[in-house]
């Protein structure tokens, strides 16, 4: 009898120089094609920088990495995670300054909302007048978590922007070091190593650290809620104190993005009812059931409930209002008319793989040129996401991994039918658990299945060129 494959605890080269290689093709293909709308020499660099420090040392940690005891491990994840983050805080706070005359990025309507809204708060505390603050939320919670946050640090540290993206640099280290718990108690501690430095190394979740924006702490939100309801899930016993910090997580996330924190609840329901009674026994899933729905019918009454009900009420016209919007109101002449085709049917099929990189010089969308080469890293890991759904599949145990099953499946059904379909922002929350999924499939690569994975790019590539023309195409 033939012995089973060994699994792999690293991602070999050969996967690694392919994508480079893609990504180069992809590359030359658009500035051929495209010549009069050539990648400005600056975001060439960003976005060939992006991709070569992903691939080339995803491919060495992982495999440097494997040996170590699980302590080291730990330790060595968390602490380069934070090098990174706090070297690209430094970095992106003086070239922001350089290019902008403020440590701003392109685009920074909302880092700069949040940071006014803050300093507003920070007045209202110092003047003793919270109470207006609180007039002015309403109840209306959802996007109010941030700006009372980051009033909260310039309270204790003063008005300083630099400190928050440094603590951002912190939370997106623990972050990786969750990603990489989580991982392991699904699919073990090869895979969860790989995820944890694909955590660490992907270039979306460091871009964010050095930004006035929610998403970092968002993330690190909605990983720490997914680890504990997986383990709530997977332990013998259910305890008060893993449901109260539960609901803790729930409510401070109601406050950061109000339709995710719904999302996370009813992942957890559906991963009480369907989780194979070989990770979760039926009585327990019984109690955690009755404790959900308990919890469900005391947040109906709460205003927090209207504003999931709000969005619910306008998600069917989310998609064509917002496309439309993007065709008839581009400054500059820049409109992109094409953008009113783009519909729900259209962008669900994609959202593995999406978003795709800009590769042509738009010229309002710097950000999007910025970080070309960090979207065709999301590109390239989704074809083991898909290995690895394509295996759990074959091996029947996707019912061994319902809860981040259902929260990848309804977050995205939620994205597609949202105006922000293939905003690169709004994907955030899927990465780390993406990523886990990727480095299982990573691990279950062999002869047979590696046959696909040049194909693979080459459909890659050339879904990248029809975006970019797409995306000229719409402004002629």
């Amino acid at each position: 009898m033939r012995a089973p494959a060994a699994l792999l605890g690293y991602i070999p080269r050969f996967f690694t120089q392919k994508s480079i290689t893609a990504f180069f093709t992809a590359f030359l293909l658009c500035s051929a094609f495209f010549f009069s709308r050539l990648l400005p020499p600056l975001w060439i660099l960003f976005g060939f920088a992006e991709v070569y420090c992903f691939f080339f040392f995803l491919h060495k940690l992982t495999r440097r990495w494997s040996h170590v005891s699980n302590a080291v491990f730990e330790k060595k994840l968390f602490r380069t995670s934070l090098w990174i983050r706090i070297v690209w805080v430094v970095f992106s706070y003086v070239f922001y300054t350089t290019m902008l005359g403020e440590p701003f990025e392109f685009e920074a309507g909302d880092a700069k909302g949040y940071h006014g809204e803050a300093l507003w708060l920070l007045g209202l505390i110092k003047d003793n007048k919270w109470s207006q603050y609180v007039s002015y939320i309403g109840k209306n919670y959802s996007d109010m978590g941030y700006p009372m946050y980051l009033g909260l640090v310039y309270y204790i540290v003063g008005e300083n922007l630099l400190i928050p993206r440094l603590l951002k640099a912190v939370i997106g280290s623990f972050g990786a070091l969750i990603t990489y718990k989580l991982a392991r108690n699904n699919f073990g501690e090869a895979t969860g190593r790989m995820a944890g430095i694909m955590t660490m190394l992907v270039p979306n979740l460091i871009y964010y650290t050095g930004l006035h924006l929610k998403e970092t702490e968002m993330v690190f939100v909605v990983v720490s809620f997914i680890y504990l309801g997986d383990r709530v899930i997977r332990s013998r016993q259910l305890k008060l104190a893993d449901f109260a910090l539960l609901s803790l997580l729930a409510i401070v996330l109601f406050f950061f993005r109000t339709v995710l924190a719904a999302c996370l609840i009813a992942s957890m329901f559906i991963a009480a009812l369907f989780t194979s009674s070989r990770i979760s026994g039926l009585a327990k899933r019984i109690g955690l059931v009755l404790i959900l729905l308990t919890g469900i019918m005391l947040l109906a009454t709460t205003p927090l409930a209207d504003n999931v009900n709000e969005y619910l009420a306008n998600s069917s016209n989310n998609v064509s209002s917002q496309m439309r919007n993007f065709s008839a109101h581009r400054a500059k002449g820049e409109n992109n008319k094409l953008a009113v085709y783009g519909s729900t049917s259209v962008f669900l099929p994609l959202m593995l793989m999406a978003p795709f990189p800009t590769l042509v010089n738009i010229a309002e969308q710097q950000s999007a040129m910025m970080l070309a080469g960090a979207y065709f890293t999301r590109n390239v890991y989704a074809f083991f996401v898909f290995v690895a759904l394509i295996t759990l599949f074959k091996q029947r145990k996707l019912r061994e991994h319902v809860l981040l099953l259902a929260f990848i499946a309804s977050y995205i059904l939620i994205l597609a039918s949202s105006g922000f379909a293939l905003s690169e922002r709004f994907h955030l929350p899927l990465l780390p658990f993406l990523l886990m999924f990727a480095a299982y499939g990573i691990s279950q690569m062999n002869q047979r299945n590696k046959k696909y994975y040049q194909p693979y790019l080459v459909f890659i590539v050339l879904l990248i060129v029809g975006w970019n023309w797409f995306k000229i195409a719409g402004r002629s």
